[in-house]
């Protein structure tokens, strides 16, 4: 019997099937080597906190009982990515300054030359007219716009020159942070929001959770000081215990980016000594000592005292950055010394920006040494 192939078996791949298969081939490479979307949206920097927390479901904030009717408040810090880390100092671009004292220069010189010359012509007259020196109204004018002239333009070198000194130290002073521990700058992605406590932990709450207070300024509302990193890790594990919640330290990457809440200035309220005055205590205000939590403007993401009052410990051992962009950043397995952000109350201004960060023991604390906790998000997205 002759077997003759089906009309199935004859019929030739459809042309829409083909072009599928082909684009397939195409992509396929592109798809094996997609990154994973992030699990939840990232903050877009515009959006309010209740705004990305009503898109994600979850609630802008969380309270901690820790018993005796002390509670600790938690707010919402989004998933989001920013650059954390200080750009690489510009270096000053002396030829500007030079071409200001230039100009100074010049004006000192013509001023200087023409009230001599009008000094000049006044005493040569007096000479050969043998009698005291005279001046008309019109003389006298001329001299003093010559001297102003003059003086105006010694004015503008010296300022000048002083702005140019200045500029130059800053740089240095810049340039230094830069290459021991600020730079280079790098994106930093952080998948995941998490609560952050909306005030650095009080010496009432240290007490109620570790029944003790080490705090040199004694004060129920201010922050807890001179405390080690090892004690602040005893504190999480006992909050830990009686809450349920996964309570840590804030890694430096989530610090920063916290403190930041989607600004690029040297502190969340702006680059000047004012701006910094608004927002911590630091300084040139504290009158040396810690105040109550909360007394100045808060972040864009509702944290205060993210500057000054004190310095506040994160869960990372120190170590210098690289360029390459990290997502999620864990820090070392083992170092020698904890990561410290924000400075404290004794910092100058400059010293308090949101980049800054200092290695330090971690069994040691001071008076200028406190922290604040985060909490994770246990719900799926």
């Amino acid at each position: 019997m002759e077997i003759r192939p089906t009309n199935r078996m004859n019929k030739q791949p459809q042309p829409i099937l083909l072009f599928a298969a082909i684009l397939l081939l195409a992509i396929l490479p592109s798809l094996q080597g997609a990154e994973p979307a992030p699990p939840y949206p990232l903050w877009d920097g515009h959006e309010t906190v209740a705004d990305y927390a009503r898109k994600v479901s979850l609630p802008t904030m969380k309270t901690l009982e820790l018993g005796g009717g002390v509670k600790m408040e938690m707010v919402l810090i989004p998933a989001g990515k920013f650059i954390m880390g200080s750009p690489e100092p510009v270096p000053v671009d002396e030829d500007w300054f030079y071409e200001k004292m230039g100009v100074g220069a010049i004006f000192l010189a013509v001023g200087s030359g023409a009230l001599l010359v009008f000094i000049g012509v006044v005493v040569i007259r007096a000479i050969r007219l043998s009698r005291r020196l005279q001046y008309s109204l019109a003389r006298f004018m001329a001299m003093m716009f010559a001297l102003s002239v003059a003086v105006l333009g010694g004015e503008h070198w010296w300022y000048s020159n002083k702005l140019l000194k200045k500029a130059k130290v800053e740089y240095q002073k810049a340039l230094v942070n830069y290459k021991m521990n600020e730079g280079p700058a790098h994106e930093v992605t952080l998948t995941k929001p998490f609560y952050m406590g909306k005030f650095t932990v009080t010496q009432e709450q240290y007490q109620q959770v570790m029944g003790s207070n080490p705090s040199h300024f004694n004060s129920a509302k201010n922050p807890v000081e001179t405390v080690s990193w090892d004690d602040a890790q005893e504190f999480c594990k006992k909050v830990n215990a009686a809450s349920a919640q996964a309570v840590r330290l804030p890694s430096e990457a989530e610090w920063e980016y916290a403190c930041r809440a989607g600004s690029s200035t040297k502190f969340y309220s702006g680059d000047t000594e004012a701006d910094l005055e608004r927002v911590a205590w630091f300084d040139a205000n504290s009158g040396n000592t810690t105040h109550p939590v909360g007394l100045k403007v808060p972040n864009k993401f509702g944290l205060y005292d993210m500057h000054g009052n004190v310095c506040q410990w994160c869960q990372d051992w120190y170590r210098n950055y690289k360029a390459d962009a990290v997502v999620d950043p864990q820090g070392l397995i083992q170092g020698f010394d904890r990561v410290l952000r924000g400075c404290s109350w004794r910092c100058r201004f400059e010293y308090c920006r949101a980049a800054l960060r200092d290695p330090f023991f971690p069994d040691r604390g001071t008076e200028g040494i406190g922290f604040r906790v985060v909490v994770p998000v246990s719900k799926a997205p």
